[in-house]
């Protein structure tokens, strides 16, 4: 139904979209799972204008129209990680702080619901955090989701920067301070990925600071990211897709909606 509404406005999908309720599998195009009640569904979308541009929209819904405690709990602390980054937004800010901040706010909230221990600078510093954020903050947006990705890192990353072959940000695809113009993606997210969490070098490496018994606590969330497209004005960030809401009880009722 979303493409259908961006047929019916005369545009094209910018990419293939991505509506799943295995949300830990980034770019997943199944689109076979059965919507269970419990489930939450991911919806990655976007239209593409016919002059070209693009738009890369994500947001999470629950399937019975309402979240679950722990749900919501995660779903708050992703939207936390989105609005803090969005507000720093300006020019000459790195974007890699805005990957960081994005990082330690999550590390913050694991450790108040008690998924994590620890100080959440020292988490980050040690890459807990991609142990549930494995994926970069976002990425430029323009005649391409992935702006210039064809070019590799000679378009995302400043010249004499390289890519980190640290856990997690080795996976930033922009590396740059952020200037007046510039389309930028800010997709903060939680995933519990079995590839990640069952893996036994990386359980044995963080067993001192992520509490397994709590964690299993959250297993009705398999995948959560909230997606918007900001430019960078001269004072600030524009959240160009606004028009979606955020906030998990407009979420709500957006599903509930007749």
């Amino acid at each position: 139904s979303m493409e259908g509404v961006i047929i019916a406005h005369n545009l094209t999908c910018a990419y293939p979209s991505i509506v799943t309720v295995h949300g830990e599998v980034l770019h997943n195009g199944e689109y076979h799972h059965p919507l269970q009640p419990g489930d939450l569904l991911l919806v990655d979308v976007g239209a593409e204008t016919a002059m070209g541009w693009a738009a890369d929209v994500t947001r999470t819904f629950p399937t019975t129209g309402k979240f679950s405690e722990t749900q919501r709990d995660l779903y708050d602390l992703v939207l936390a990680a989105h609005d803090a980054c969005i507000d720093k937004i300006r020019p000459n800010v790195e974007y890699r702080d805005l990957h960081l901040l994005a990082a330690e706010v999550i590390a913050q909230g694991l450790v108040d619901l008690g998924i994590l221990r620890g100080q959440p600078a020292d988490l980050v510093a040690r890459d807990a955090h991609a142990l549930f954020f494995p994926h970069g903050i976002g990425h430029l947006l323009g005649l391409d989701v992935h702006d210039m990705e064809d070019l590799g890192d000679l378009a995302g990353y400043q010249e004499g920067r390289e890519r980190s072959d640290r856990f997690g940000l080795g996976f930033l695809r922009l590396d740059r301070p952020l200037q007046e113009g510039m389309l930028v993606t800010i997709e903060p997210g939680f995933y519990q990925v079995p590839a990640i969490l069952n893996n036994p070098e990386l359980r044995s490496k963080y067993q001192d600071v992520v509490n397994w018994d709590k964690l299993a606590q959250f297993s009705d969330v398999r995948g959560i990211r909230i997606e918007d497209d900001v430019l960078v004005t001269a004072t600030g960030g524009e959240v160009l897709t606004a028009g979606l809401p955020t906030d998990s009880e407009a979420i709500e009722q957006l599903v509930n909606w007749e």
